[in-house]
């Protein structure tokens, strides 16, 4: 099979980034430009549409290929027989006699980066086998998408050199969003084997079931980065973090979560591929069956919502809402299964309870006050909450009772919602907006609704009332 032995060479960039690539012949400038693309950091071939556009300059043709719409525009538009550069789609166009002729081509990606790349022919042959690209040879870790052309490069890799920079964080963090990964030539391989350009000869190759053992190009050899996590990478603490963001949100997909892992330790940075193996790890499935933490496709689901059968709502209502993402500190504090934001609407609800509860009562008032929390996250109203955080009380008086319905209904405005994907309502609203206090006295119920003190305690507990919350 005819192929071409190219070197493709970024220029003014130091050090030197360049790749050497056997390309099969008979080919478009649209599929050199999406090699290039996969030889490189650059994204815009994966993209469902081009994240930056790209020319290939043929000076000796008075011809400029290039995807920028609005210079073919023009150019269709211009008289006919008028002077001026012909201009060309990469997609119509091949490369071979262009490459054969002059030998060398210039391409530009990125206009307002202004990357410049020079394309070298090496060597035709007539003995390459595969039907797809592969890089033979190369060096130098290529730039990645919007970094600000060559000096934008050279100040990232001075940040990145410098632990006690004040960027470090940030750019270590913003580098790997942007996939700035180091070269590494089987993986590129690898993903340049989806290239089908023609039929592989696969009785011409030294093989075992299309694993090929030995060629006069292609190098063999295994990734052996393949699947290695950071070497700071800490799985307990990844888990830590799936723990406190499903206990803060309730429902969290996986990216979320990496999202935030990733932002707030960019030493640590993994891609959901990382996290699928960290997960099916032994000990992964042993500390979800030790947690509330629930899996469902790619998200994370508290206990409660499942019980309550309360995605749904959950999701439905967050959605268009912006996330509530704390600091690294206060986030990992909901690693504490109990853990409640202590507001001041918090602090005086539990100011206000605290005489009600002692060392006899089989739930503590955290525990107390966890609970009325978790109902009131999957419930559409707050009744249900506030009656269960009444009994628990054990307040009798009416003047005690509409205080504290005035308390929990400031608390419930003031608390970390699922719905509303952790924010709080006072923080989606205006004040006129909030949940009201009540106008009137508060209503326990009928007497046929009292809790008898040889009653079931409502709590839960499986204890009589009179030996638990109406101790």
């Amino acid at each position: 099979m005819k192929a071409y032995k190219l070197k493709v060479e970024m220029i003014g960039l130091e050090p030197p980034v360049w790749r050497r690539v056997m390309l099969p012949a008979d080919v478009t400038f649209q599929r050199l430009h999406a090699v290039i693309q996969q030889v490189t950091n650059f994204q815009s071939e994966y993209m469902d549409w081009p994240l930056h556009v790209h020319e290939f300059r043929l000076p000796e043709e008075n011809m400029l290929v290039t995807n920028e719409p609005e210079i073919y525009e023009a150019f269709k538009k211009r008289k006919k027989g008028a002077s001026g550069q012909t201009v060309r789609k990469p997609q119509t166009l091949k490369i071979d006699g262009f490459l054969e002729k002059y030998g060398s081509l210039s391409y530009t990606y990125d206009f307002g980066d202004d990357w410049q790349f020079a394309i070298y022919l090496e060597e035709t042959v007539d003995d390459y086998h595969f039907g797809y690209p592969a890089v033979l040879d190369g060096a130098g870790d290529a730039p990645p998408e919007d970094a600000g052309g060559v000096p934008g490069f050279e100040h990232l890799l001075s940040v990145l050199a410098d632990e006690t920079h004040p960027d470090f964080e940030h750019m270590l963090w913003w580098s790997k969003e942007q996939h700035f990964d180091p070269y590494n030539r089987a993986r590129i391989n690898s993903s340049l084997s989806h290239q089908k350009i023609k039929k592989t000869e696969w009785n011409k190759i030294d093989h075992v079931n299309h694993q090929v053992l030995s060629d006069k190009y292609l190098p063999v050899e295994e990734d052996t980065q393949w699947g290695a996590l950071p070497p700071d990478f800490d799985a307990e603490l990844f888990w830590q973090y799936v723990k406190a963001c499903t206990h803060l949100y309730g429902v969290v997909p996986l990216d979320k979560v990496l999202e935030i892992f990733n932002r707030q330790n960019p030493k640590m940075y993994i891609r959901s591929g990382d996290a699928y193996r960290v997960m099916t790890e032994a000990d992964w499935k042993k500390r979800m069956e030790q947690s509330q933490v629930r899996q469902s496709g790619l998200s994370f689901i508290h206990q409660s919502v499942v019980e309550a059968d309360a995605k749904a709502f959950i999701e439905e209502n967050g959605a268009g809402k912006d996330w509530y993402i704390p600091g690294k500190e206060e986030l990992l504090r909901y690693v504490d299964e109990l853990y409640i934001e202590p507001t001041p609407a918090y602090q005086a609800l539990y100011r206000k309870l605290a005489p009600h509860f002692h060392s006899l009562k089989p739930v503590s008032l955290e525990q107390a006050l966890k609970e009325v929390s978790l109902v009131m996250q999957v419930e559409t109203a707050t009744t249900h909450a506030a009656q269960i955080l009444i009994e628990l009380s054990g307040m009798n008086s009416e003047r005690e009772l509409n205080e504290l319905v005035g308390l929990y209904s400031n608390f419930a405005n003031h608390s970390r919602h699922w719905a509303n994907r952790g924010k709080q309502p006072a923080e989606l609203f205006e004040r006129e907006a909030l949940m009201p206090l009540p106008t009137v006295p508060y209503e326990i119920g009928c007497a046929s609704d009292k809790v008898g003190r040889n009653d079931p305690c409502p709590c839960g507990s499986g204890k009589k009332h009179k030996k638990c919350c109406g101790a």
